[in-house]
């Protein structure tokens, strides 16, 4: 199936004095209609990522969800992630996240210790607490306890990683001696922390040296750049290298010839993804009405015009658009952006054809000319 995209100019030139990684975001949210079937979604799933794979794309990053069309395709990143992994060769593989909060800290080193065996040692582990209420009531979790409960399982599963004997009496974990056979190729794979909106998060991660995630539709660019300079001087405080700070930023991607039909194109597709996040946050798991309306830009933008939000949040419009914002991000000081390439009704197509556009039109502009 061909997804290219024919657009009317040529591709744009190298400018090498900003250098940033691209990455892929699969946020695998399953219904009829999207594919034949499940198994023919998660296919679709391995064809984007292959195409990334061979056209240099840093990583790959999977979600994890549950118990509802809203990214429920992904329960266990780790097994979606050695899935691709035995399909690709050189992309990274990223965990977009894993929400410590609900499994047991020492399976959670195990398969994600396996996977970087497997994989030849190409994991990046991206941690998070979680944050929509049906997922903690089903794996019968307190959501007030989330930020505890991450913070013990983070201590443990790094401890887990260094291969030697340990024990852990905790508030929720009580571990009596052992230890892992199963280590990390890599010492330690590259750790990635999702923060999104508490100061404590984004200071969290600054004062540990983890590498920063993002998602900016859900915040203004106001908020976003404030709550990155959380993280920056949390950073620096901690006595780590500036030079050596990474970030992440996600978007919702889509090209087209010009920003009326690129933001007409992604506009339902965009507006059932936030409905969806609006529906969980309340805690509304049995509304089927996945598409909702145009006020769901209010939910998530108040007061703000819908085509502005576009502009401020997203990486729909042209490719020169997207240029703009791909720059204006690695000025503020994020090191990568991950588009999110299949979400609402954007078909298989869509997906690889805004890849392809990607690589014609926007990469060569963020890539050093050597």
């Amino acid at each position: 199936m061909s997804g290219r995209l024919d657009l009317e100019y040529a591709p744009l030139s190298f400018r090498g004095e900003a250098v940033v990684e691209f990455s892929i975001f699969l946020l695998p949210c399953f219904r009829e209609g999207l594919a034949p079937s499940l198994a023919a979604f998660y296919e679709e799933l391995i064809e984007t990522t292959q195409l990334a794979d061979r056209t240099g794309w840093e990583r790959v990053w999977v979600s994890e969800h549950h118990f509802h069309y809203y990214g429920g395709a992904s329960p266990n990143p780790a097994m979606a992630l050695l899935a691709l992994a035995r399909e690709t060769e050189r992309i990274r593989l990223a965990a977009g996240v894993s929400l410590l909060p609900l499994h047991h800290p020492l399976r959670v080193a195990e398969e994600f210790a396996m996977l970087d065996q497997l994989s030849g040692g190409r994991l990046d582990f991206g941690v998070g607490r979680g944050y929509l209420p049906h997922e903690f009531a089903g794996f019968r979790r307190d959501p007030a306890q989330a930020t505890a409960r991450f913070l013990e399982a983070f201590e443990i599963v790094t401890q887990a990683w260094r291969g030697e004997p340990f024990e852990h009496h905790g508030s929720f974990y009580d571990i009596d001696r052992l230890q892992l056979p199963l280590r990390p190729m890599q010492q330690p794979p590259p750790i990635y922390m999702a923060c999104s909106r508490t100061r404590e998060s984004f200071e969290f991660a600054g004062a540990h040296g983890l590498r920063l995630m993002s998602n900016h539709y859900p915040q203004s660019l106001r908020d976003l750049t404030e709550r990155l300079d959380w993280y920056k001087r949390a950073y620096a405080a901690g006595g780590h290298d500036p030079a050596q700070r990474q970030g992440m930023i996600s978007l919702f991607l889509h090209i087209a010839p010009s920003e009326e039909q690129a933001i007409a194109e992604a506009m339902p597709a965009v507006q059932e993804h936030a409905n969806l996040f609006r529906l969980l946050m309340s805690n509304d798991v049995w509304n089927r009405d996945y598409l909702g309306d145009a006020s769901v830009f209010e939910f998530i933008a108040p007061g703000g015009d819908v085509v502005d939000a576009f502009r401020e949040r997203t990486a729909v419009g042209t490719a020169e658009q997207v240029c703009e914002r791909v720059q204006r991000y690695h000025e503020l000081g994020y090191t990568e952006v991950s588009f999110i390439v299949r979400y609402g009704g954007l078909s298989h197509a869509q997906c690889l054809a805004n890849i392809e556009a990607v690589n014609r039109l926007v990469r060569p502009r963020f890539q050093s000319a050597a």
